[in-house]
């Protein structure tokens, strides 16, 4: 074997555990059902999880400073039924979709607000949040689902030929973003610092409350754009949309190696979470699962999938 060969047999010995349970699942549906490795498929992949990364991204930062926002569901939620019903007022499509991530911004800095200022408990604040913003959602559109024609808006859910969905490389690009924002900028280094040592940073000058203000006005942000993206893709904002999509957030966030408590972790292994959740989502779907025990082996196996990651992770620090 040649060099080449060693160096990338290296790189897969390298991988962590969770890649290999995304092989092993793709293998495992693959000879269930010959209509799993298609190019149809993969394209249903991308888009299950082109909006759960954006999501899973902002709450990776979150968990990173140490936080929690469990209103990120409902945020998606609410910028999508503000983009939609700004294009049904007459707003130009840029206007809406800016408005949209505005709202993102907007209802992070009042969460933010809570947990930096008011030294409430993230998990008290943002639960709370959540509440209140669904119940904006269902009086905004009167519990109904709100469609839009909007050619431009829709531009961003439509493919480029007949295989690239256009929102995949929108949600791919912005995850990107929040990585190279997360490894090359102040900010990035400060929810490194507050979340493994808040005492010590602050010691160290750093404004540790204006910071963690700002990891939620970032997370809502960010998720506001994925929200955007969905209600395009989808073509109507839903008042319910969002529900649970916090909780998959968290599941791939700590399956891709980020602690919950310690600040340790990055966006790159928050992406194999994501996929690990959409394998599963759908590989259940093209063997035609019966739906009833979706929800119970979905469950069952995250549960595990954590369990197996959190182990490896407390072992590769006991070897540290």
């Amino acid at each position: 074997m040649g060099n080449a060969g060693m160096n990338a047999l290296k790189i897969l010995l390298n991988m962590p555990k969770i890649f290999w349970v995304n092989v092993a699942l793709i293998v495992a549906f693959s000879l269930i059902s010959n209509r799993y490795m298609t190019i149809n498929n993969a394209i249903n992949i991308m888009q299950q999880g082109a909006v759960l990364l954006v999501v899973t991204a902002a709450m990776t930062i979150v968990i990173l400073s140490e936080g929690l926002d469990l209103s990120l569901g409902a945020v998606m939620t609410m910028a999508g039924i503000v983009s939609v019903l700004a294009l049904r007022a007459g707003w130009p499509a840029p206007a809406a979709i800016l408005a949209g991530v505005l709202s993102g911004a907007f209802l992070g800095a009042i969460t933010g607000t809570l947990i930096a200022l008011c030294k409430m408990s993230p998990f008290i604040a943002s639960l709370g949040m959540q509440g209140v913003i669904y119940g904006f959602t269902l009086a905004l559109t009167h519990s109904k689902a709100v469609f839009t024609d909007n050619a431009i808006f829709l531009l961003i859910g439509s493919r480029i030929g007949h295989y690239v969905p256009v929102a995949a490389i929108l949600c791919g690009i912005i995850f990107l973003a929040v990585w190279a924002i997360l490894h090359h900028t102040k900010f990035g280094r400060y929810v490194i610092a507050i979340g493994g040592n808040e005492a010590g940073a602050r010691l160290s000058g750093v404004n540790t409350t204006f910071w963690k203000w700002f990891v939620y006005v970032f997370a809502g942000t960010v998720t506001a754009m994925g929200g955007v993206i969905l209600a395009a893709r989808l073509q109507v904002a839903d008042p319910i949309v969002g529900v649970g999509w916090e909780f998959d957030a968290i599941a791939a966030t700590v399956l891709g190696g980020t602690s919950l408590v310690k600040g340790r972790g990055d966006v790159s292994g928050s992406f194999l979470g994501v996929l690990l959740i959409v394998l599963l989502r759908n590989g259940m779907d093209v063997v035609e699962m019966p739906p009833i025990w979706e929800p119970a082996l979905m469950g069952t196996i995250i549960i595990l999938a954590i369990a197996f990651q959190v182990r490896a992770s407390m072992r590769e620090e006991a070897r540290a």
